[in-house]
């Protein structure tokens, strides 16, 4: 639908700035995600087996979710027009990621998808 006059410009233009800032949340969960797969949190006072949930949890939500709701790996890795199968390829070769995939036994199967 097109839109005339100054309305429609300020329409055109929040739309753009609001789909920019979602962008920009999406590539913070996704890098908060690669971060918890790496095994490093936030947080210096987790313990170590909070801090390998957290991680075992990434890893499953990168590698062995097959879910298209909106949260999902695949559907952000689609919105920020990356391939998801390769970014797990290239995620798989971190070796602080392949340790906990190796650690977590999540490795067997690839699970990619």
């Amino acid at each position: 639908m097109r839109r005339t006059g100054s309305w429609g410009i300020l329409v055109d233009c929040a739309e753009r700035e609001v789909a920019k800032r979602s962008k920009r949340l999406w590539i913070a969960v996704l890098h908060q995600a690669i971060e918890d797969a790496n095994g490093r949190t936030r947080s210096a006072e987790k313990s170590a087996s909070t801090i390998g949930d957290v991680q075992r949890d990434a890893l499953i939500w990168i590698f062995h979710d097959q879910s298209t709701a909106g949260n999902s790996f695949h559907t952000i890795c689609d919105i920020l027009d990356l391939d998801p199968d390769q970014a797990r390829q290239r995620l798989r070769r971190v070796p602080a990621i392949r340790r906990g995939l190796h650690r977590t036994r999540l490795d067997v199967g690839q699970g990619e998808g």
